[in-house]
């Protein structure tokens, strides 16, 4: 059985290589290549030649990709050709000794250093080539103590977009039972899923909650969650009911915004949508876009002065780095108390 399996799965190899072939099987003539054997799904030299095409003009040759990356090259309008043995000419070849290198005809050849190579193995044989380039000092010296070969530096350019989408991270701290929102978390995270947005959630439970796809994390309770709080972009809390909701007040003095049902308590506790995506508890005015719509907080928190009364003193432990308040009185700085005299006893006073 497992050999008819693997056969079948050589002949459709086979048959997708034809495939290739007969589309890309073209003369290519081009001013400037840059070769990259085998793009991986993400990677280094992939982010490096990506970074250039936004730059510059090029062709981008290859023998294996992920779709990811050639794509992602497609969508900003730089030519990518597959190698399947046709002849290439060009006036200048850029690539790298990753992989395998094919027979490219280029008046000019650029090599470029990206790895740590100790010995000659990992570097092989060295093509004819007109320049050597190192991507940092350091590994232009590595290779010029295992070959004997210069190099020239030529530091990777460095790109970021800074319109990119930010991902949102939703933490959700609650024993998550079916009165706490169990379905509508689930129905929060198959909406977000479906739009295909950065995202994570951050689920604390001990009750049996399973969802497969790696943004949803699964953690263990922890009395402590302050600081995973910190990190989150919303405090989420769908309950069927609640008397307070400490979670929310607590999400909401660290400064983040919540998504919350439709509870009674909100107006009492100053929920609204200043600082709230609030939902129906039938989900149905769920807009996932608008989660990018980051509200900013401004909270105030609800005391009750009684406590002061009924509790007479008020003490924090020092975990949160304070004593007893009645330890600690405020002191003003005045000037030194001088030092009481002392008399010298006479001698009959002994």
């Amino acid at each position: 059985m497992l050999a008819d399996v693997l056969k079948q799965k050589e002949i459709e190899r086979r048959k997708n290589v034809l495939l290739d072939f007969d589309k890309w099987n073209k003369p290519v003539d081009r001013k400037m290549i840059i070769y990259y054997d085998s793009f991986h799904i993400i990677g280094g030299i992939e982010t490096w030649i990506y970074n250039l095409a936004t730059m510059y003009e090029f062709t981008v040759m290859y023998r294996r990709a992920y779709d990811n990356q050639i794509k992602r090259l497609e969508d900003i309008g730089c030519e990518c050709i597959k190698y399947v043995g046709q002849p290439v000419k060009c006036d200048t070849l850029i690539f790298t000794l990753v992989g395998h290198l094919p027979n490219i005809e280029a008046r000019n050849r650029k090599l470029f250093i990206h790895g740590e190579y100790r010995t000659m193995e990992e570097i092989g044989t060295i093509p004819k080539h007109d320049e050597i380039y190192a991507v940092s000092e350091y590994v232009g010296q590595l290779f010029e103590k295992v070959t004997g070969i210069k190099c020239k530096t030529m530091y990777n350019p460095v790109v970021v977009n800074k319109e990119e989408i930010k991902p949102i991270i939703i933490g959700v701290f609650s024993r998550l039972s079916a009165e706490k929102g169990k379905e509508r978390t689930k129905i929060l995270i198959d909406k977000l899923v479906e739009k295909n947005k950065p995202f994570l959630i951050i689920i604390f439970t001990d009750l049996p909650f399973e969802y497969d796809d790696k943004r949803v994390i699964f953690i263990d309770p922890t009395l402590n969650i302050h600081g995973w709080m910190s990190i989150c972009t919303y405090i989420c809390q769908l309950s069927d009911r609640e008397a307070a909701s400490l979670t929310l007040q607590e999400g909401l003095k660290l400064g983040k915004p919540v998504i919350v049902t439709e509870l009674p308590i909100l107006k009492e506790f100053g929920i609204n949508e200043t600082n709230a995506k609030i939902l129906d508890f039938n989900m149905t005015n769920l807009d996932v876009d608008d989660l990018w719509n980051i509200p900013k907080v401004n909270w105030k928190e609800p005391v009750s002065k009684e406590w002061e009364e009924i509790m007479k003193k008020k003490v924090f432990r020092a975990i949160y780095g304070f004593k007893s308040i009645e330890e600690e009185p405020k002191v003003t700085k005045t000037e030194e108390t001088p030092k009481p005299k002392t008399t010298k006893k006479k001698k009959s006073d002994k």
